[in-house]
């Protein structure tokens, strides 16, 4: 927005509330857009030239942007009329010692100290000028003071951390960036910075631990950094409860996070396939006249276990490009991102088989034994699903076009497994070539159960289940291979 239309507008139409008209070069500071926040405080400061954050903040936004000779300006007058205002010496300060005008800097900090002893900048600055002469116990001093002065302000703290950064203790600085954690959860340095002391302490596990914590939230470990996952990894099997409580905690989160932007909340998880039904019934059973006897429960049976399988694999196959940023950053093992989107997938049809079994039992298709035969049926599904969905995912981040016809051949799977339509209306002798198809077949085994009353072909269903079983190992193996391939990748 050009600032001389913004005077114009205010000239015209009145001055805004002063908390509206403050927030707009806020935001630009919480952006770190410091030109752009310069210019917007001098749009504000012409409006309410009494008040002392407009100098002082557009001050601040200029020595950020490195316009020191504006900056100077804005606090030249701001000593000038606003000499009781807290933040005058110490800001006068910073920027003198910017301009590496240390003797201008002591004498601001002196007046601050003197006039403000209980503002916790006033000591900040101090202790910044003692560090850079180098007198290390009155930086500690100072510091001290600003964490006394206002223990809910997280700037002392972590300047308190930052020291012992720079004097390269790392240890020490480990325990003060717990501490800014336990107070201010909410910071990323608190884990980043401590990740990085971690890494200089030839902690790679325990830095990894940290960036997970910000990313996912300190729960999701029950480890502290004090017992890093790094003492966890003597054995081979004892990463693999960290992981499956991460790829369970991720997609938690992002099906509460789904669920609260929508209106209906977690009514769409069971409303979205009764509207697939409705829209095949109509166009199957009404229009082209294909339905038979009790339709909708033939269609809610193939349809609900299709939605799971297409959900699982389409969101799962662009996953790995979806979390380069933690493959990058972390080294989390590549596998754990499509396994995150199927469970993601399954936790949302489970209400909905509960409703496939409640619908059909009230259709007259009453339980019985060979219902047991569910549990196979299921867990076949459930291999099949990561076969597939992980076999995608692993290849699209080296073949990206490839996520643009996952959609393409879902739908022709979709039309080709008989969701709709019942198999046996296909001629006979092309019915075997058609229950190749493994979606097929299992949409088959679930219509066998529900709707026929019989048990379904356990044999070909143990191969399938015998084949998937064996097509996920390889997939482990083979993403344990590609682990440090696919960061190379993403960044190409």
């Amino acid at each position: 927005m050009n600032p001389h239309t913004e005077d114009i507008e205010l000239s015209r139409v009145g001055l805004p509330p002063e908390e509206k008209a403050f927030q707009w070069p806020w935001q630009a500071m919480k952006e770190h857009n410091w030109s752009e926040a310069a210019s917007r405080w001098a749009v504000v400061r012409q409006a309410y030239p009494e008040k002392a954050g407009t100098w002082l903040q557009g001050a601040v936004a200029h020595i950020e942007a490195g316009e020191l000779a504006q900056a100077d300006v804005l606090l030249t007058y701001a000593r000038k009329h606003f000499r009781s205002h807290p933040s005058t010496f110490p800001e006068s300060a910073r920027l003198a010692m910017q301009q590496h005008k240390w003797d201008t800097a002591h004498d601001f900090l002196q007046q601050a100290r003197q006039q403000f002893p209980n503002f916790a900048q006033t000591w900040m600055r101090s202790a910044e000028y003692a560090e850079h002469e180098g007198n290390l116990k009155q930086t500690t001093a100072y510091n001290e003071k600003a964490r006394q002065c206002d223990p809910a302000l997280s700037a002392p703290f972590i300047q308190y951390a930052e020291m012992a950064m720079r004097a390269e203790q790392w240890s020490e600085a480990l325990d003060r960036w717990e501490e800014v954690r336990s107070r201010f959860p909410e910071v990323p340095a608190g884990y980043f910075r401590a990740a990085e002391a971690a890494r200089h302490l030839k902690r790679p596990q325990e830095a990894r631990q940290l960036i997970l914590m910000h990313q996912y939230g300190a729960d999701i470990f029950p480890n502290t950094p004090q017992t890093p996952i790094s003492q966890l990894k003597g054995k081979k099997h004892a990463t693999l409860p960290p992981l499956v409580e991460l790829i369970w905690t991720k997609a938690t989160f992002n099906l509460r996070s789904e669920v609260h932007r929508n209106y209906l909340s977690y009514g769409w998880w069971v409303l979205e396939p009764l509207l697939h039904m409705v829209v095949y019934y109509v166009v199957f059973g009404l229009l082209l006249q294909r339905a038979g006897e009790n339709y909708p429960a033939f269609l809610l049976t193939g349809l609900i276990p299709w939605m799971w399988f297409m959900k699982a694999v389409s969101g799962s196959s662009n996953s790995i490009l979806g979390g380069q940023k933690l493959i990058l950053q972390v080294g989390l093992p590549s596998i754990v991102f499509p396994l995150v989107s199927l469970l993601q997938a399954t936790l949302k049809q489970l209400p909905v088989f509960v409703l496939l079994v409640g619908f059909v039992w009230v259709q007259g298709y009453s339980p019985g034994l060979h219902w047991w035969a569910l549990i196979p049926v299921l867990l076949v599904q459930t291999l099949l699903i990561i076969a597939i969905a992980c076999t995608v995912a692993a290849i699209i981040p080296f073949v990206r076009d490839l996520s643009y016809l996952v959609p393409t051949g879902l739908t022709f799977l979709m039309f080709v497994s008989g969701t709709f339509y019942d198999y046996r209306m296909i001629s006979a002798e092309w019915q075997g070539v058609f229950l190749l198809n493994p979606v097929a077949f299992l949409l088959k085994c679930y219509r066998e159960i529900f709707l026929d009353g019989m048990l379904p072909d356990l044999l070909p269903l143990a191969w399938w289940g015998f084949g998937s079983a064996m097509i996920c190992l390889l997939l482990l193996v083979g993403y344990n291979r590609l682990r440090y391939i696919y960061p190379r990748i993403l960044m190409g």
